[in-house]
């Protein structure tokens, strides 16, 4: 089960990644590009901690999002049991 959606998870991490290279680009201080790196890597890692199908899903969310998502009629039969 998810806590936090994959989504916002995958939204996040590219928007601290861009925000990264921008701060590199303009010449941002250190402290903040080093911020935003470590939280760069340190999504992918808390994402690991859930299992390789979750990291699959944070980087390639379209390969893997029916092994992640549950088929809509299985939650249609338990709904009605």
């Amino acid at each position: 089960m998810h806590l936090v959606s994959m989504t916002g998870l995958r939204v996040k991490f590219y928007s601290f990644g861009a925000l990264a290279a921008v701060g590199v680009a303009i010449d941002a201080p250190v402290w903040s590009i080093a911020a935003l790196v470590f939280l760069c890597v340190a999504i992918p890692i808390a994402v690991a901690l859930q299992g390789t199908v979750c990291v699959r899903a944070l980087f390639l969310p379209s390969r893997v999002a029916t092994v992640v998502a549950p088929d809509r009629k299985v939650l249609r039969d338990a709904q009605v049991r």
